[in-house]
């Protein structure tokens, strides 16, 4: 019986001296290679949040990583230093379509390794996304674990959601000149299925509106992605609206980080939604 005991003990030890070597490897690996240039700020976010932000070695002026450190700064978002990025020697550079061809071309030419997403149109896009960054970062276990947790706070949220027969109506703007609308089939509609909630212009396919369809759609509830005195001001402008039933209840609160599409900040902010909606004090 020892005997048996002693080789069940060594193989477990031999299992689990694998698993942490496999994580430690994934890590130091990682840490210790990779050149990484994110031009596209949720990117960079979620590069951060696997644990590679010292390996980020240029962002655009948008990147939250940037305000503290300028000299990382590349570019916009849409205009690139290519100049720079070469002298960068980069192992990977993450970006959008919407940086212009023409430059995405430079860096190829050079044999610069650059990597597209689609953009992300639901939670679950930008969670596989995230894994599949992790992947190619050598960090797809720390993904999964951050996304399983990411799915498992977020269900917990939901099951806290009261079953409502009438579901409440709202109204996600995204700008405020002109007025813009969240619109189905995007990820941030997600935020308001999964809220139980509906969409006010769950019918539309552009998403600029006009404060007299708003007015007439009657919400109650708005939702704004705006910020500072923007989001001030339009809070002003909708309380003027004494037929809206969200500004006559005072229901309208701003959701800031909305537009970022990363696991992290669609599961903070979707906490916010809910208890702004639900559990209002």
């Amino acid at each position: 019986m020892k005997i048996i005991q002693l080789i069940i003990i060594i193989s477990l030890s031999v299992v689990l001296f694998s698993c942490n070597n496999d994580v430690k490897s994934e890590t130091k690996e990682s840490k210790t290679a990779l050149r990484i240039i994110s031009l596209v700020p949720s990117f960079s976010q979620e590069i951060i949040e696997l644990g590679l932000g010292d390996n980020i070695v240029g962002a655009t002026s948008y990147c939250e990583i940037s305000k503290n450190n300028p000299d990382l700064i590349v570019g916009s978002v849409i205009d690139i230093n290519e100049e720079k990025i070469l002298l960068l020697k980069p192992d990977i550079v993450f970006a959008s379509t919407l940086v212009k061809e023409k430059s995405i071309k430079i860096l190829t030419n050079n044999g610069i390794n650059v990597i597209f997403f689609d953009m992300s149109n639901s939670f679950e896009k930008i969670c596989d996304d995230m894994i599949d960054m992790g992947e190619m970062l050598n960090r797809k276990t720390i993904a999964e674990e951050y996304v399983n947790k990411a799915k498992f706070r977020l269900d917990s949220i939901r099951k806290q959601i009261p079953k409502y027969e009438v579901r409440p109506r709202v109204f996600f703007q995204l700008g405020a000149n002109p007025v813009a609308a969240v619109i189905p089939k995007t990820y941030m509609q997600d935020f308001i299925d999964y809220a139980n909630c509906e969409n006010i212009f769950y019918d539309l396919n552009k998403i600029i509106v006009s404060r007299e369809s708003v007015v007439l759609r009657n919400p109650d509830y708005i939702i704004m992605c705006l910020m500072g005195d923007v989001a001030n001001m339009e809070t002003k402008e909708w309380l003027k609206y004494s037929s809206i039933g969200a500004a006559v209840n005072n229901n309208i609160f701003t959701l800031p980080n909305a537009t970022t599409p990363t696991v992290g900040n669609f599961v903070d902010n979707f906490e916010i939604m809910v208890n702004s909606i639900y559990f209002k004090k």
